[in-house]
């Protein structure tokens, strides 16, 4: 009988423990991401504090605990100023965006600040790769100063 009253105590916690783990909500992805790309600002960014759209095209490399690859970003936003600023200048700029990211990955609740050509970022990604993500963006204009409406940026993001 103590054999088989530890078989049933074996199989109960084993049922348990299978429970358990059905019952776990997923989880977010972790792991980091690199994308480089460009994008243009309308109207160009310049000395005068104004409202901005911006849109942002991008590949790179995905290395998470969900994906492992290649991904291709689009993403468009908002540059609506920083520290009471009617708007975003040459000098920082800060707003939100939305986009995707192939392969199936929605982006948003997206954040950033630019001060200069440091960028920081936070967001929301849903699908292939989920969970939140931080990053750091080097941000370099390419259009003419002071009037920049086209630029290029490196990011990278550590996604949890």
């Amino acid at each position: 009988m103590k054999g088989s009253t530890k078989v049933r105590m074996g199989l109960a916690a084993m049922a348990a423990g299978a429970i358990a783990v059905v019952a776990l909500p997923a989880s977010a992805s972790t792991g980091t991401a690199t994308i480089t790309g460009g994008g243009s600002i309308t109207p160009p960014l310049d000395t005068s504090s104004q409202t901005h759209t911006f849109t942002f095209g991008g590949t790179g490399v995905a290395a998470t605990d969900t994906y492992q690859g290649a991904f291709n970003c689009n993403v468009s936003g908002t540059d609506v100023g920083s520290g009471g600023a009617a708007g975003g200048d040459v000098a920082t700029g800060s707003g939100t965006f939305t986009g995707s990211c192939s392969p199936g990955t929605t982006i948003s609740n997206g954040h950033f600040d630019r001060h200069g050509g440091a960028v920081t970022v936070t967001g929301t990604a849903s699908g292939t790769v989920s969970g939140s993500f931080t990053g750091a963006c080097s941000f370099t204009p390419t259009g003419p100063f002071p009037s920049v409406g086209t630029y290029q940026v490196v990011c990278h993001f550590a996604i949890h």
